[in-house]
Protein backbone atom coordinates (compact mmCIF):
# COMPACT_ATOMS: atom_id res chain seq x y z
CA UNK A 1 0.00 0.00 0.00
CA UNK A 2 1.70 3.51 -1.20
CA UNK A 3 0.79 6.47 1.85
CA UNK A 4 2.70 9.52 0.92
CA UNK A 5 3.27 12.33 2.90
CA UNK A 6 4.62 15.14 0.52
CA UNK A 7 4.61 18.45 3.05
CA UNK A 8 6.32 18.41 6.26
CA UNK A 9 9.18 20.66 7.85
CA UNK A 10 12.06 19.47 10.02
CA UNK A 11 14.50 22.03 11.47
CA UNK A 12 16.02 23.32 8.31
CA UNK A 13 12.66 25.07 8.34
CA UNK A 14 12.66 28.14 10.99
CA UNK A 15 9.02 26.99 12.89
CA UNK A 16 10.41 23.77 13.80
CA UNK A 17 12.30 21.48 15.99
CA UNK A 18 12.05 17.75 14.60
CA UNK A 19 15.22 16.87 13.06
CA UNK A 20 15.08 14.99 9.20
CA UNK A 21 15.76 11.88 10.42
CA UNK A 22 13.16 11.52 13.51
CA UNK A 23 10.52 12.85 10.60
CA UNK A 24 11.99 9.60 8.59
CA UNK A 25 11.12 7.27 11.70
CA UNK A 26 7.95 8.76 12.69
CA UNK A 27 7.06 8.39 8.79
CA UNK A 28 8.26 5.14 8.43
CA UNK A 29 6.14 4.21 11.92
CA UNK A 30 3.19 5.71 10.31
CA UNK A 31 3.16 3.68 7.34
CA UNK A 32 4.30 6.27 5.36
CA UNK A 33 6.01 4.81 2.05
CA UNK A 34 6.80 8.31 0.39
CA UNK A 35 7.88 11.16 1.98
CA UNK A 36 8.97 15.36 1.18
CA UNK A 37 10.62 17.58 3.11
CA UNK A 38 9.18 20.90 2.32
CA UNK A 39 11.10 23.61 4.20
CA UNK A 40 9.88 27.10 4.22
CA UNK A 41 11.00 30.05 2.53
CA UNK A 42 9.11 33.15 2.13
CA UNK A 43 11.46 35.72 0.71
CA UNK A 44 9.82 39.72 2.50
CA UNK A 45 7.88 38.05 4.84
CA UNK A 46 7.24 40.41 7.10
CA UNK A 47 8.38 38.09 10.22
CA UNK A 48 12.24 37.88 9.58
CA UNK A 49 12.50 34.14 10.71
CA UNK A 50 10.72 32.91 7.68
CA UNK A 51 12.39 35.88 5.19
CA UNK A 52 15.48 33.60 4.23
CA UNK A 53 16.37 31.12 2.46
CA UNK A 54 16.92 27.63 4.15
CA UNK A 55 20.29 25.46 4.10
CA UNK A 56 20.43 23.80 0.83
CA UNK A 57 23.86 22.34 0.93
CA UNK A 58 23.50 20.64 4.42
CA UNK A 59 19.95 19.46 3.46
CA UNK A 60 21.23 17.96 -0.05
CA UNK A 61 24.23 15.94 2.25
CA UNK A 62 21.24 14.83 5.05
CA UNK A 63 19.30 13.76 2.63
CA UNK A 64 21.71 11.97 1.20
CA UNK A 65 22.22 10.27 4.20
CA UNK A 66 19.00 9.63 4.94
CA UNK A 67 18.46 7.76 1.84
CA UNK A 68 21.20 5.51 2.43
CA UNK A 69 20.15 4.73 5.23
CA UNK A 70 16.38 3.94 5.13
CA UNK A 71 16.01 2.60 1.56
CA UNK A 72 12.82 1.16 2.60
CA UNK A 73 11.55 4.41 1.86
CA UNK A 74 11.51 7.07 -0.76
CA UNK A 75 13.07 10.67 0.50
CA UNK A 76 12.04 13.72 -1.47
CA UNK A 77 13.88 17.34 -1.31
CA UNK A 78 11.20 19.50 -1.38
CA UNK A 79 10.53 23.34 -0.54
CA UNK A 80 7.58 25.31 0.37
CA UNK A 81 7.61 28.89 -1.09
CA UNK A 82 5.59 31.86 -0.01
CA UNK A 83 4.36 33.84 -2.54
CA UNK A 84 4.98 37.52 -1.91
CA UNK A 85 4.78 39.68 -5.19
CA UNK A 86 7.66 42.19 -4.14
CA UNK A 87 10.12 39.48 -4.40
CA UNK A 88 9.05 37.41 -6.94
CA UNK A 89 12.47 37.69 -9.05
CA UNK A 90 14.45 37.01 -6.28
CA UNK A 91 12.39 33.65 -5.47
CA UNK A 92 12.53 32.75 -9.02
CA UNK A 93 16.32 33.18 -9.46
CA UNK A 94 16.75 30.68 -6.08
CA UNK A 95 14.01 28.34 -7.34
CA UNK A 96 16.14 28.10 -10.99
CA UNK A 97 19.53 27.64 -9.37
CA UNK A 98 18.69 24.74 -7.08
CA UNK A 99 17.56 20.88 -7.62
CA UNK A 100 14.34 19.94 -6.10
CA UNK A 101 11.99 17.03 -6.48
CA UNK A 102 9.09 18.90 -5.37
CA UNK A 103 8.60 22.35 -5.31
CA UNK A 104 5.30 23.98 -3.39
CA UNK A 105 3.74 27.58 -4.11
CA UNK A 106 1.74 28.69 -0.67
CA UNK A 107 0.07 31.82 -0.10
CA UNK A 108 0.44 33.07 3.43
CA UNK A 109 0.55 36.65 3.45
CA UNK A 110 -2.07 38.70 2.82
CA UNK A 111 -1.12 42.78 2.19
CA UNK A 112 1.85 42.00 4.39
CA UNK A 113 0.66 40.19 6.92
CA UNK A 114 0.72 36.71 7.39
CA UNK A 115 -3.55 35.47 7.39
CA UNK A 116 -2.67 33.09 10.05
CA UNK A 117 -2.06 35.29 12.82
CA UNK A 118 -4.67 37.56 14.83
CA UNK A 119 -3.73 40.81 13.81
CA UNK A 120 -4.07 39.84 9.68
CA UNK A 121 -7.71 40.09 10.12
CA UNK A 122 -7.56 43.80 10.61
CA UNK A 123 -11.17 43.70 11.19
CA UNK A 124 -12.56 42.85 8.18
CA UNK A 125 -15.73 40.27 7.97
CA UNK A 126 -15.15 36.95 7.08
CA UNK A 127 -16.36 37.36 3.13
CA UNK A 128 -13.93 40.44 2.78
CA UNK A 129 -10.92 38.56 4.43
CA UNK A 130 -11.77 35.29 2.45
CA UNK A 131 -12.15 37.19 -0.86
CA UNK A 132 -8.41 39.23 -0.97
CA UNK A 133 -6.94 35.95 0.28
CA UNK A 134 -8.17 34.33 -2.81
CA UNK A 135 -7.38 37.26 -5.17
CA UNK A 136 -3.81 36.97 -3.73
CA UNK A 137 -3.84 33.30 -4.27
CA UNK A 138 -5.05 34.24 -8.08
CA UNK A 139 -2.40 36.44 -8.42
CA UNK A 140 0.38 33.55 -7.09
CA UNK A 141 -0.60 31.21 -9.84
CA UNK A 142 -0.77 33.69 -12.67
CA UNK A 143 2.09 35.06 -12.35
CA UNK A 144 4.14 34.46 -15.20
CA UNK A 145 7.59 35.19 -13.44
CA UNK A 146 7.12 31.74 -11.03
CA UNK A 147 5.30 29.37 -13.40
CA UNK A 148 7.97 27.47 -14.64
CA UNK A 149 9.00 26.47 -10.71
CA UNK A 150 6.48 25.12 -8.68
CA UNK A 151 4.83 22.26 -9.02
CA UNK A 152 1.55 22.22 -6.55
CA UNK A 153 -0.28 24.60 -5.08
CA UNK A 154 -0.64 24.28 -1.44
CA UNK A 155 -3.01 24.45 1.17
CA UNK A 156 -5.69 26.56 -0.26
CA UNK A 157 -7.84 28.09 2.04
CA UNK A 158 -4.68 28.49 4.20
CA UNK A 159 -6.42 31.44 5.82
CA UNK A 160 -8.86 29.40 7.62
CA UNK A 161 -6.08 27.65 9.73
CA UNK A 162 -6.41 31.45 11.72
CA UNK A 163 -9.26 30.82 13.50
CA UNK A 164 -10.64 33.95 13.12
CA UNK A 165 -14.12 33.43 12.64
CA UNK A 166 -16.52 31.11 14.37
CA UNK A 167 -17.28 29.63 11.49
CA UNK A 168 -13.79 29.35 9.41
CA UNK A 169 -14.69 27.04 6.98
CA UNK A 170 -13.93 27.71 3.03
CA UNK A 171 -16.08 25.86 0.82
CA UNK A 172 -16.39 26.03 -2.88
CA UNK A 173 -20.01 27.53 -2.78
CA UNK A 174 -18.49 30.80 -1.01
CA UNK A 175 -16.75 32.23 -4.19
CA UNK A 176 -17.49 29.48 -7.05
CA UNK A 177 -16.30 32.07 -10.05
CA UNK A 178 -13.23 32.60 -8.02
CA UNK A 179 -12.32 29.35 -7.45
CA UNK A 180 -13.15 28.15 -10.66
CA UNK A 181 -10.51 31.09 -12.33
CA UNK A 182 -8.02 29.89 -9.58
CA UNK A 183 -8.35 25.95 -10.20
CA UNK A 184 -8.44 26.39 -14.26
CA UNK A 185 -5.07 28.58 -14.30
CA UNK A 186 -3.72 25.93 -11.96
CA UNK A 187 -4.74 23.27 -14.98
CA UNK A 188 -3.91 25.30 -17.59
CA UNK A 189 -1.00 25.60 -16.38
CA UNK A 190 -0.19 22.05 -15.80
CA UNK A 191 0.68 22.10 -12.19
CA UNK A 192 -1.51 20.89 -9.25
CA UNK A 193 -3.11 21.01 -6.15
CA UNK A 194 -2.15 19.57 -2.42
CA UNK A 195 -4.21 18.18 -0.48
CA UNK A 196 -2.81 19.71 3.27
CA UNK A 197 -4.83 17.64 6.33
CA UNK A 198 -3.45 20.49 8.75
CA UNK A 199 -6.58 22.23 8.10
CA UNK A 200 -8.82 19.25 9.54
CA UNK A 201 -7.39 20.64 13.38
CA UNK A 202 -7.15 24.27 12.42
CA UNK A 203 -10.26 25.25 10.17
CA UNK A 204 -12.27 21.96 10.52
CA UNK A 205 -11.29 20.09 7.14
CA UNK A 206 -8.74 19.24 5.04
CA UNK A 207 -7.37 22.29 3.03
CA UNK A 208 -8.82 22.22 0.29
CA UNK A 209 -12.35 22.47 1.49
CA UNK A 210 -13.13 18.73 0.04
CA UNK A 211 -16.32 20.81 -2.38
CA UNK A 212 -13.31 22.18 -3.91
CA UNK A 213 -11.25 19.38 -4.48
CA UNK A 214 -14.67 17.93 -6.45
CA UNK A 215 -14.10 21.00 -8.52
CA UNK A 216 -10.97 20.51 -9.18
CA UNK A 217 -11.56 17.00 -10.98
CA UNK A 218 -14.66 18.41 -12.69
CA UNK A 219 -12.59 20.92 -14.54
CA UNK A 220 -10.25 18.41 -15.38
CA UNK A 221 -7.73 18.20 -13.13
CA UNK A 222 -5.51 15.30 -12.73
CA UNK A 223 -2.23 16.31 -10.03
CA UNK A 224 -2.77 15.97 -6.82
CA UNK A 225 -0.84 15.28 -3.75
CA UNK A 226 -1.17 14.38 0.00
CA UNK A 227 0.61 16.68 2.80
CA UNK A 228 -0.11 16.68 6.76
CA UNK A 229 2.52 20.11 6.87
CA UNK A 230 3.78 18.18 10.05
CA UNK A 231 6.26 20.18 12.19
CA UNK A 232 6.65 17.70 14.86
CA UNK A 233 7.17 14.13 14.57
CA UNK A 234 3.75 12.83 15.91
CA UNK A 235 2.23 14.54 13.15
CA UNK A 236 3.96 13.19 10.15
CA UNK A 237 1.68 11.11 8.18
CA UNK A 238 -1.29 12.36 10.26
CA UNK A 239 -5.27 12.31 8.53
CA UNK A 240 -3.52 10.98 5.33
CA UNK A 241 -6.09 8.19 4.79
CA UNK A 242 -8.72 10.67 5.63
CA UNK A 243 -7.61 12.63 2.83
CA UNK A 244 -7.29 9.97 0.32
CA UNK A 245 -10.72 9.11 1.16
CA UNK A 246 -12.01 12.38 0.68
CA UNK A 247 -9.88 12.43 -2.53
CA UNK A 248 -11.38 9.17 -3.95
CA UNK A 249 -14.52 10.12 -3.20
CA UNK A 250 -14.19 13.57 -5.62
CA UNK A 251 -13.50 10.90 -8.27
CA UNK A 252 -9.73 11.13 -8.71
CA UNK A 253 -7.94 7.34 -9.09
CA UNK A 254 -4.37 8.42 -8.61
CA UNK A 255 -2.00 10.39 -6.65
CA UNK A 256 0.98 11.70 -7.45
CA UNK A 257 4.69 11.89 -6.12
CA UNK A 258 7.34 13.82 -7.98
CA UNK A 259 11.12 12.82 -8.73
CA UNK A 260 13.35 15.77 -9.93
CA UNK A 261 10.23 17.88 -10.26
CA UNK A 262 8.30 15.20 -12.50
CA UNK A 263 5.07 13.66 -11.20
CA UNK A 264 4.85 9.87 -10.81
CA UNK A 265 1.23 8.71 -11.04
CA UNK A 266 -0.02 6.10 -8.09
CA UNK A 267 -3.01 3.99 -8.11
CA UNK A 268 -4.84 4.02 -4.99
CA UNK A 269 -6.16 1.13 -3.54
CA UNK A 270 -9.75 0.54 -2.26
CA UNK A 271 -8.03 -0.16 1.34
CA UNK A 272 -5.73 2.93 0.78
CA UNK A 273 -9.28 5.04 0.22
CA UNK A 274 -11.30 3.76 2.87
CA UNK A 275 -10.97 5.49 6.27
CA UNK A 276 -13.21 5.44 9.49
CA UNK A 277 -13.31 9.06 9.50
CA UNK A 278 -14.12 10.87 6.47
CA UNK A 279 -14.49 14.62 6.29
Amino acid sequence: MILSDYHMHSSFSPDSNMEPEEAVLAAIKAGVTDLCFTEHMDLGHHMEMYDKTPDFISQEETIARLREKHPEIHIGKGIEVGYIAETVEETAMVLANNDFDYVLLSTHCVDGLDCGLPESKRGQDKLTFYKRYLETVYASVTDDRLTLYYDCVSHIGYIAKGLHYEDNSFPYEMFPELFDKILIEIIKRKKGIEVNTSGIDRGGHVLPHPSIIRRYKELGGRIITVGSDAHKSEKVGSYIKDALAIIADAGFEEIAVFEKRVPRFMKMSISQADSTEKR
